[in-house]
């Protein structure tokens, strides 16, 4: 998740996500494979993460629909947020403000590893109450990451394995999502995008 909030705020320009590395979106599948975690989570969810930023741990948080295969992930520092379709693989960076839209093709992928890196299990663990599995994969930028997803899916963690955090869940909220959270205002003018190697 972390790589595509830095991908958000690359695509931004100069705006500085994480971002979730927070979709090609051939993220489908709903079943956890025995050798990887579940790509997306299989029910409607309300997370809030603390992620890194230039000033310390600021708080972002990710809303999904089940139904819609779709994500809204609110960064630090509000001003915009970012929808990615996964079903029509679109990514929508949006600012109401000046009333703009980027839109973009969606990652391939928003969890590290997903499209076809090698995970390793490396045991159990409880973090604010839900159970998961830590999971050792490489990021896109070849670092030897760590991360803690549930068995339906929702990333509760992830670091580094010398311990540098890239985001920890605070809330864990399962609630049908309203198709409000996701809506992209037809009538904001559209921006083109920077190219993005991760995209479709």
């Amino acid at each position: 998740m972390f790589r595509l909030t830095m991908m958000i705020s690359l695509t931004l320009a100069g705006l500085s996500l994480a971002g979730l590395s927070l979709a090609g979106v051939a993220l489908a599948g709903t079943a956890m494979a025995a050798d990887r975690p579940q790509a997306l989570p299989m029910r409607d969810v309300d997370i809030m993460y603390d992620v890194p930023t230039r000033a310390g741990m600021a708080p972002q948080r990710l809303r999904f629909s089940a139904l819609r295969q779709t994500m809204r992930i609110d960064p630090p520092g509000g001003g915009l947020y970012v929808v990615i379709d996964q079903l029509r693989g679109r990514m929508f960076a949006v600012r109401d403000a000046d009333r703009s839209v980027i839109d973009m093709a969606a990652p391939r992928s928003w969890m590290p590893g997903i499209t076809g890196g090698s995970f390793l299990p490396r045991g159990q663990d409880h973090i604010i109450g839900h159970p998961c599995t830590n999971w050792q994969t490489t990021d896109s930028e070849r670092r030897t990451i760590v991360m803690c997803v549930t068995e339906d899916g929702v990333m509760l963690r992830a670091a580094t394995v010398d311990g540098k955090p890239l985001l920890a869940a605070r809330s864990v909220h399962y609630a049908s999502q309203d198709a409000s959270v996701f809506h992209v205002p037809a009538d904001y003018r559209r921006l083109s995008p920077p190219p993005l190697s991760n995209a479709r």
